[in-house]
C-alpha cells in the first residue's frame, strides 16, 4: 500500500473518531446553550448547534433546501477529495496529510448532519466582553472537524505559497 493511502487510512479515521467522541460527550453532558469555562474569559466548552456552514452561513435557508444543499456539498467535496487523492503522485508525500485532515473533518460534520440535522460546535475562544474597533473578540464556536479542515487549508496555502511553481 502506498504512503498516501496509509496516511488517509490512519489520519482521516482518527480525526473522524476524535470529532465524534468529543461531540458525544458534549451532547451527553452539556445542555444546548450552556457553557463550562476552561480558561475564564478566554476559552469555554459550550454546546451550540450550527445549522449552516462556517460561521453560520446559509443557516437561514428553508430546512429542506438547507439539508439538500449541505448533503450535496458534502458529497461533492468527498468526490473531489477522492479524485484528487487518487491522482496524487506516489512520491508526493506532502498533500496526503492535508487531504486526509479535510476528509476526516468533512466526514465528521457530515455525520452530524445525518444524526442531528445540524453540526455540534463546542469550542469557544474569546476575550471576555471585549469589542475592539467595533469588532467582537469572540470567535464563532467550532469543533474538531472544523479544526482539521482549517489546519488542512493552512497547510495547503503554506505549501502553495512556498512552492516555486
Amino acid at each position: 500500500m502506498s504512503y498516501k493511502y496509509k496516511i488517509l487510512l490512519i489520519l482521516a479515521p482518527v480525526i473522524f473518531i476524535l470529532d465524534q467522541c468529543t461531540k458525544y460527550f458534549v451532547v451527553k453532558f452539556i445542555a444546548i446553550g450552556d457553557s463550562i469555562p476552561v480558561i475564564p474569559g478566554f476559552f469555554d466548552l459550550i454546546h451550540v448547534r450550527n445549522a449552516g456552514a462556517a460561521f453560520g452561513l446559509f443557516a437561514n435557508l428553508p430546512e429542506n433546501a438547507r439539508v439538500s444543499f449541505f448533503f450535496g456539498i458534502s458529497g461533492v467535496a468527498l468526490c473531489i477529495l477522492i479524485y484528487v487523492f487518487r491522482h496524487l503522485k506516489a512520491e508526493d508525500h506532502y498533500y496526503a496529510w492535508p487531504l486526509s485532515l479535510v476528509t476526516g473533518g468533512v466526514l465528521g460534520n457530515f455525520m452530524d448532519r445525518i444524526r442531528y440535522g445540524n453540526v455540534v460546535d463546542f469550542l469557544s475562544v474569546h476575550i471576555q466582553d471585549k469589542i475592539i474597533w467595533g469588532i467582537s473578540m469572540e470567535w464563532p464556536a467550532f469543533n474538531v472537524a472544523d479544526s482539521a479542515i482549517t489546519v488542512s487549508m493552512i497547510l495547503l496555502a503554506a505549501h502553495t505559497l512556498k512552492s516555486p511553481k
